[in-house]
């Protein structure tokens, strides 16, 4: 039998604790010599306490460990434990995202201990596709967002949480719909194409298919764990032909072994539009109109604007189309498991109401995520989104002209009812203007947008030796979209000898209904090899082959005829002849590739990563090889930086590869095209016949746009990393851009034909900072910063046999142009040069036009060839920003927590459509801005707003 006893001894002035198992056995005597024991048993002691987060609040499932053992138990939902516990024993603390302590057990009592966040932790997981590395081992360019930085900001879209947030990353929302519904623009690192500039999306695995700019507003942001963005080719390569454009990759979270939580988000707020225009009160619309209209020699055919100061302040339509607006957000969760089971499950409700009457955004999402060991060498999981986002929409009726822009072009004198209570429509000489009743363009129509999405991986891998893994990922995305229109009949009015009737003026009603299908599927298998050779060559081989398809179809409806407007469904209204039906189903696209990585380290110091993928699309019906390949050395790892407090981190970085664009080249855009509609001359009567007709030329030699990118960058700490920077300098350039390019009319056909004939170049830097300000433990203030800045040039270098040809086009005519030398989205038109004051400055500048006055605006006669006209046009703006930049500032104290954020951009120009509007009062009919109150009237009164005519 052996019992446990301390052994207590002087040795040299200092205290040994010596701890053992003696046998006990009886002996006749002790030797005379022999020097004497102090023997004391081991007892146990009661020890409890309460664990708690930085915060103060209790830690439930810490760990609590006597060292060297397994003896332990672990904190309640409360924080709290007890046990008992070997008398100068010591307790380890864990917990994951938290630093591990320990304390020891000098008597019994009570033992609070309070965890600090471990961020290096929590950050050294970086996903690059296909895998994960530690943050210290990756060579390439990638930026990543927290989850807490996420759910920081009442937003619907999670890409719309990544501005600022992540240097070289620019994030545009297209339009205030609510819900992200209009989209929102993820720019990384620029653009390098006159086409699509969108980032591939990859979700849980699974690269979404190309779907516009709104790819992430059916999930949840209080269900993603990270964001990681893959900015250079070394990196992006993994993802080959659609990668071009940077990579987002999404991870939503999953049950933690050992740990289960439950979650509650809520948050409920109000929005509104921040800043009217000033525009023209009733009075002052008609005295601009009439002075418009006298300068013109031309009648005031409106009675009422002959007396203004009758007028008054007239329909502030702006406060009639804006409102306060809802935003909500429910969210719960619920995560935990062992470590042969681990689950995650939530459900989350959003609800915004758009700032504009009429709008709404709803949205419904349940997300199950589980991951199950079977044994050493099984393990299988699963992760399953369901959404379903319901969209109010509100009308437009062409073009730019939506409701906004109505509501700031209707003119005051017009009211927002007429007398029956229907809603005031315009009518030409009555109320000199024709255009449609904002209120009536966004509240008139029935129309809503559903979505319900499914998306859906399951994997299993197999690992039969360690650190050889198979794994089998199949996954699917199925698209449901519905749009139902209802437009009500309404009546016509007639007071005295007066009809009103407009344009929503009808007997019947009618209604529209589209119906799509877009399902995409996923197979991917890859073999991962990670092994360490003598405890300094880290290797890790990726081989894999991956196969995606991509469909879409769809079926529309039309209806006229109702006799009410009860039945607002499309099936209630008379099929009509004249109204035509139609369909759509697309052949399906196909994705193969084949794809490898390896990366090796060396003792820690010496980084290399080498990446191959072979894509073949059968939009193309070739293959396409993109390499990648970076190195990386942490210097501070080597022996005389290594301990250094100063430099606590410090790596180099260098990388550069290949990866292409494949969505601007159009489907069949290789083919000839043949089009109907082409009318002839048909028999000895030369009567005209409908036919059809080539109209392009084919060119079997497109191919997908490619970029080629280098990457340098440095990664350092400062004063055991309080302080950490990063810096890149990255050069893209784009050799094989499509551009189109003029035919021979001998050819028979007259469009242009798609060609790689162009190239481009972007070259940039992205530089962040974190600054620790203050670190204080438990509930003390903590305060961090953290700030992005980027910058980049982008330039169109050469077209090759192509010419230049016009982009975006405004209510003005052009306003973008592409041309060699300049950069992309540049924008194209006459510059101005401020006014003519007097006769003389007319007759001594080149002729513009018949009727130009003083008070006109005087355009540069750029070719001096004594005449204005379209070759006077020139470059005159980039919307390419010199700077963008966003600052973060996070402060906790004693659980509160305070999120500044800013963020911005410098030096990029802006085409400004509402001076183009509003300043039209001048020589038009509706409405306008307070600034055409300082028109010219004479010599020197202005040289800026040009006379009113």
């Amino acid at each position: 039998m052996k019992r446990n006893f301390y052994l207590i001894a002087p040795v040299r002035r200092t205290a040994v604790v010596l701890a053992c198992a003696l046998p006990v056995w009886a002996t006749a005597a002790p030797a005379p010599a022999a020097p004497t024991l102090h023997v004391r048993p081991v007892a146990d002691v009661p020890v409890s306490g309460r664990v708690t987060g930085p915060d103060g609040t209790g830690l439930p499932g810490v760990t609590v460990l006597v060292r060297g053992t397994t003896v332990g138990t672990s904190t309640n939902s409360e924080g709290v434990f007890s046990l008992n516990v070997p008398e100068g024993s010591t307790l380890v603390f864990s917990f994951v995202g938290f630093t591990t302590q320990s304390a020891a057990v000098t008597s019994g009592g009570t033992i609070n201990v309070t965890l600090q966040e471990d961020t290096q932790k929590l950050s050294e997981v970086v996903v690059v596709g296909y895998g994960t590395q530690q943050r210290g081992s990756v060579t390439g360019a990638v930026s990543s967002v927290s989850a807490r930085d996420i759910a920081s900001q009442p937003v619907a879209d999670a890409t719309q949480a990544l501005q600022g947030r992540a240097a070289g990353v620019t994030v545009t929302s297209n339009g205030g719909a609510p819900g992200g519904a209009a989209g929102t623009s993820v720019r990384v690192r620029g653009i390098t194409s006159a086409g699509n500039n969108n980032p591939l999306f990859v979700v849980d695995g699974f690269p979404m298919p190309e779907g516009g700019e709104n790819q992430l507003n059916a999930i949840s942001p209080n269900d993603i764990e990270s964001i990681d963005i893959l900015k250079d080719a070394s990196a992006t390569a993994i993802y080959g032909v659609r990668a071009a454009n940077g990579v987002v990759i999404i991870t939503t979270k999953r049950g933690k072994a050992g740990v289960t939580t439950m979650n509650v988000d809520a948050y409920r707020g109000v929005q509104q539009v921040w800043r009217q225009l000033d525009l023209l009160t009733a009075k002052e619309y008609a005295v601009i109109n009439n002075e418009n209209r006298i300068a013109a020699g031309e009648p005031i055919v409106v009675p009422r604007l002959r007396n203004p100061e009758a007028l008054g302040e007239g329909t502030n339509w702006q406060d009639e189309l804006f409102r306060q607006a809802a935003i909500q957000n429910y969210s719960l969760s619920a995560t935990g498991g062992s470590e042969k089971a681990r689950f995650s499950v939530s459900g989350s409700y959003f609800q915004q109401d758009g700032t504009i009457i009429g709008s709404q955004f709803e949205r419904f999402t349940l997300r199950a995520n589980g991951d199950v060991q079977v044994n050493k060498m099984l393990k299988f999981g699963n992760s399953i989104s369901l959404t379903n986002l319901s969209d109010r929409q509100i009308t437009t009726n062409s073009g730019e002209y939506g409701q906004v822009q109505q509501a700031i072009r209707i003119p005051a004198i017009i009211p927002l009812f007429r007398p029956d209570g229907y809603y005031y429509e315009p009518r030409g000489q009555q109320d000199n203007f024709i255009e449609e009743n904002p209120i009536v363009a966004a509240t008139l129509a029935n129309q809503k947008f559903t979505r319900n999405r499914a998306l859906t991986t399951f994997f299993v891998e197999l690992e039969p030796l360690k650190g050889l893994r198979f794994r089998t990922n199949v996954g699917a995305d199925f698209i449901f979209d519905n749009f139902n229109g209802f437009r009500p009949g309404i009546p016509e009015l007639r007071i005295g000898s007066e009809t009103y009737t407009t344009r929503y003026t009808q007997a019947t009603a009618g209604a529209s209904a589209v119906a799509s299908y877009a399902p995409s599927y996923l197979i991917e298998n890859t073999l991962t090899y990670d092994k360490l050779f003598a405890d300094k060559h880290q290797v890790t081989l990726l081989v894999g082959q991956s196969a995606q398809e991509f469909n879409f179809s769809n079926v529309q409806a039309y209806r006229t005829g109702y006799l009410n407007n009860d039945l607002q469904v499309i099936n209630s209204g008379p099929v009509n002849s004249q109204l035509a039906n139609a369909g759509t189903i697309n052949a399906p696209i196909h994705l193969a590739s084949y794809f490898s990585r390896l990366n090796y380290e060396f003792a820690g110091k010496y980084l290399f990563s080498a990446i191959a993928r072979l894509d073949g699309s059968d939009s193309f019906g070739v293959f396409g090889f993109f390499p990648g390949v970076s190195a990386g050395w942490r210097i501070s790892e080597e022996e005389f930086l290594k301990g250094n407090r100063l430099i606590s981190n410090l790596k180099v970085r260098a990388g550069y590869g290949r990866v292409g664009n494949p969505n601007n080249a159009g489907r069949f855009a290789a083919l000839y095209a043949v089009n109907s509609g082409i009318q002839y001359p048909f028999g000895t009567a030369g009567s005209i016949q409908q036919g059809a007709a080539p109209t392009r030329l084919a060119n079997t030699d497109l191919r997908w746009e490619n970029n080629n990118q280098g990457n340098f960058g440095i990664d350092v700490g400062f004063l055991d990393n309080r302080f950490e920077a990063t810096i890149d300098l990255y050069n893209r350039t784009s050799p094989n851009l499509i551009a189109p390019v003029p035919v021979s009319l001998v050819s028979g056909t007259f469009e242009p034909v798609n060609r790689n004939a162009a190239s481009a170049y972007n070259r940039g830097i992205d530089f962040s900072l974190t600054s620790r300000n203050v670190q204080g433990s438990g509930p003390a203030l903590n305060w961090s910063t953290t700030l992005n800045v980027s910058a980049y040039k982008t330039q169109l270098e050469k077209l090759g046999v192509g010419d230049p040809y016009n982009g975006l086009g405004g209510l003005s005519g052009t306003i973008v142009r592409y041309d060699e030398g300049q950069p992309f989205g540049s924008f194209f038109g006459f510059v101005a040069d401020g006014l003519f004051q007097t006769p003389e400055d007319v007759r001594n500048h080149a002729v513009q036009q018949t009727g130009t006055a003083p008070g006109d605006i005087r355009f540069k006669d750029l070719n001096n060839d004594g005449r204005i006209n379209a070759d006077d046009r020139t470059f005159i703006g980039d919307p390419n920003p010199r700077l963008t930049y966003g600052i973060s500032n996070n402060v906790s104290w004693k659980g509160f927590d305070l999120n500044v954020f800013l963020q911005g951009s410098q030096g990029n120009q802006i085409y400004n459509q509402n001076r183009y509007i509003l300043e039209s009062a001048l020589y038009g009919n509706s409405n306008g801005s307070s600034r055409v109150l300082g028109r010219w009237t004479g010599p020197g009164t202005s040289n800026d707003v040009p006379r009113a005519i």
